[in-house]
């Protein structure tokens, strides 16, 4: 008994198929053939394994799709991907040995149906050798849809990964824009391509269903060969579609030329879709202020072209950073990167205040950055450059009072030093937790007290220690140089002097007060001993006063003598 034409016509064309396929693949030892799987899919509706393509649906139609598996029973996942409409999908399975292409065929087992918008991944475990259906319907409109099959274990191995990356931001107030940046894909980072899209409608889930809504759902323009004849194996499901597509495409470049891209569906303009190929950061400009923006990344896989949600983030777009708040005698710390280089810090004058307003400006990092004040909205002086600390004294402050301090880096190369800033302010001495360093904070060596084992270093005492009533306390340290030849930075990064340094130094000495001391001159000088000969080291020194914070001197490169005299 002879199988109704339909099912003959689609077991002839997946033959068919099959033996493109083998051909292909180099079963055939006299012919190659060099047909890609997109044209194979084109013609036949076979899903090919590891390649994604694309298919249009028209609105009351369903389509169907074919997977032929040839291997023994093992792992098979299909994933569908909507686009801009809802779609109804389900997988079937028949077998179709050689005892039953004669005959009639075996029914079709079911083996799942889906409805929604969502990628969602069907997985056959285990998957048995035969022919596989795939119908879609959409249920809204006309609308693509994304087809992708896989025989690897746990499915395609991107979606198999549950770590989705943290999208980081950055603002630009300098060009009204924002950084957005991602670590890349940990499955195939070679093959990967991004793709960013920013809207301040909602979030998308499919980068189809983005390109749709920004740029209209148009149906591809269907083949018209020389001769007339229709493309394809002249399945009557074939023609009738070729038909269908060449009437739609007319229509849509008619709409086209009279009313611009897009026509004959709701496009809309303040979607932005931009591809950035291999790279992990693009910068977005021209934001409105005020504005809630949503931010979809989309990775794509150059060799199998499937793409998938990357990361996603909401925020809420302001064009400059709101003043942090400085509490009396607490410090406030912001990242000055994230902030595009420029920070304000706002100080209201309380009931009691105290006869000065104190405070000090610290560049983490080492770096320089330039301060300007505000008093009550009007500026006074001019801009105060700060190398690394700066201890600054901002007047008589009146109750109510409100202070502003402007922070900026001089320039984009000073930033990538000075990564945040640390302030605090206080009408109250008693509060401020920092000793005063000596307006040139240097170390000195003698030269002529250098020797093989030892060198003296001298240094200017702080100007705290004549008010405070308990002694400062100062500590030097030393360590080795690994390479005397690179390039010190003087300026040590004083935000991180009371976290335990990465490597412990060769020798460090507290004392309580002042070491040996010359009085005629006040200058505090130390034997460093314990060294070795011809050898290079840093030496550091520290003061603080008891339960305060220290601060450290510029850093001082020495280098002992190598040669020993008796």
């Amino acid at each position: 008994m002879c199988a109704p034409p339909a099912v003959c016509c689609v077991l002839a064309g997946v033959a068919l198929a099959l033996a493109v396929a083998r051909g292909q693949a180099g079963g055939a030892s006299r012919y190659r053939w060099t047909i890609p799987k997109e044209q194979i899919f084109s013609d036949n509706k076979v899903i090919p394994f590891d390649q994604q393509v694309s298919e249009f649906l028209y609105k009351g139609e369903t389509k169907m799709f074919f997977l032929v598996k040839k291997k023994r029973e093992g792992p098979l996942s299909i994933t569908v991907t909507p686009c801009t409409s809802s779609l109804l999908w389900s997988v079937g399975y028949r077998n179709v040995s050689n005892d039953t292409e004669m005959g009639d065929p075996e029914p079709e087992q079911s083996l799942g149906e889906y409805r929604g918008r969502q990628l969602r991944t069907l997985q056959v475990r285990p998957a048995a050798p035969g022919l596989y259906t795939v119908r879609v319907a959409p249920l809204e409109g006309q609308s693509y849809v994304m087809l992708y099959a896989t025989q690897q274990p746990g499915g395609p191995g991107p979606l198999s990964v549950r770590h989705k990356p943290r999208l980081k931001l950055q603002r630009r107030q300098r060009r009204k824009g924002l950084t957005v940046r991602w670590e890349p894909s940990s499955v195939d980072p070679h093959l990967m391509h991004y793709c960013l899209v920013v809207n301040p409608r909602r979030h998308y889930s499919t980068l189809c269903e983005a390109r749709g809504e920004r740029y209209g759902v148009i149906p591809p323009d269907a083949p018209e060969p020389a001769d007339g004849a229709p493309v394809g194996f002249n399945f009557p499901h074939d023609v009738a579609g070729a038909t269908k597509a060449s009437l739609a495409s007319k229509a849509e470049r008619h709409n086209a030329s009279r009313l611009g891209r897009g026509s004959g569906a709701e496009t809309h303009e303040d979607i932005v879709v931009t591809c950035v190929g291999h790279k992990t950061q693009y910068t977005l400009c021209h934001l409105q202020h005020g504005k809630v923006y949503h931010v979809n990344l989309f990775a794509v896989n150059k060799r199998t072209n499937l793409s998938f949600p990357y990361g996603s983030t909401t925020l809420k777009y302001e064009q400059r950073a709101r003043p942090v708040a400085l509490r009396d005698g607490k410090r406030a710390s912001v990242n000055l990167r994230h902030l595009d280089g420029r920070a304000s810090f706002k100080f209201k004058v309380g009931r009691n205040p105290g006869p000065q307003l104190v405070a000090y400006v610290m560049a983490c990092g080492g770096g320089s950055v330039d301060v300007r004040m505000r008093v009550d909205g009007q500026q006074t002086g001019g801009r105060t450059r700060v190398d690394g600390y700066a201890r600054l004294e901002l007047g008589q402050p009146r109750k109510g009072q409100r202070y502003t301090l402007q922070v900026a880096a001089p320039h984009r190369e000073e930033l990538r030093r000075v990564h945040a800033v640390e302030v605090l302010a206080t009408t109250r001495p008693e509060r401020f937790p920092l000793v005063e360093l000596p307006p040139r904070p240097q170390l000195h060596e003698y030269e002529s007290l250098r020797r093989c084992r030892s060198v003296t270093v001298g240094w200017l005492p702080s100007p705290s220690a004549a008010s405070s009533a308990q002694p400062l306390r100062y500590c030097l340290s030393v360590r080795e140089r690994a390479h005397a030849d690179d390039e010190l930075a003087p300026r040590p990064n004083q935000c991180a002097l009371r976290r335990a340094p990465a490597t412990q130094p060769l020798s460090s000495t507290c004392r309580e007060g002042e070491t040996t001391a010359n009085r005629a001159s006040n200058v505090t000088t130390h034997e460093v001993t314990g060294l070795e000969p011809g050898r290079s080291y840093v030496v550091q020194l520290t003061v603080q006063r008891p339960g305060g914070r220290p601060l450290s001197y510029d850093l001082l490169p020495v280098r002992t003598t190598t040669e020993c005299l008796q």
